[in-house]
């Protein structure tokens, strides 16, 4: 198992406990209330149909996050005891993935593995190991691997870190 990935799922098991609201500062000071959300672990089919999909190895840091949460609603809006789904990250189960990479028409090897502030598709390549951002039809390389963007963002009160590249 990867380091960061596996840093990564220790701070989401500690700090973010599902649907329980946490408060955190925003990159901008702003104190709000977030809460994340966990689906169940991917199976082995799960994994063998994104494989099958992407004609590739999927990178082990992407695998393990996904044999953790097949998908999760991280540091999503929490005001009002109500969850605003449209704020904070989501990361797609696999059948997401593959539905929504199929709908972007996204080239071979590219996964939309998620979705930010539904402005920003985040898409893996999963033969180079990098996420991208698409924001309008613009693509952004951030030379990132999955489990560095994840980390990234959860330090960042929920920024668009890749903005200030």
């Amino acid at each position: 198992m990867r380091e960061i990935i596996s840093n990564v799922l220790k701070d989401l098991r500690n700090n973010y406990k599902p649907n329980t609201p946490v408060e955190i500062e925003s990159a901008d000071g702003e104190i709000c209330n977030v809460v994340c959300e966990y689906n169940l672990p991917a199976t082995k089919e799960d994994l063998e149909s994104l494989e099958k999909y992407v004609d590739a190895t999927i990178p082990e840091d992407y695998k393990v996050f996904l044999n953790a949460y097949n998908g999760a609603r991280l540091l999503t809006t929490y005001e009002e005891g109500m969850i605003i789904k449209s704020e904070g990250l989501e990361l797609f189960d696999v059948a997401n993935a593959i539905d929504n990479s199929r709908n972007l028409n996204l080239e071979a090897k590219d996964i939309a593995v998620g979705i930010f502030l539904d402005d920003y598709w985040i898409v893996f390549n999963a033969t180079e190991n990098i996420i991208s951002v698409w924001e309008y039809g613009e693509k952004t390389d951030l030379d990132l691997q999955f489990e560095q963007f994840v980390d990234r963002f959860l330090n960042s009160g929920r920024h668009a870190f890749w903005q200030d590249y």
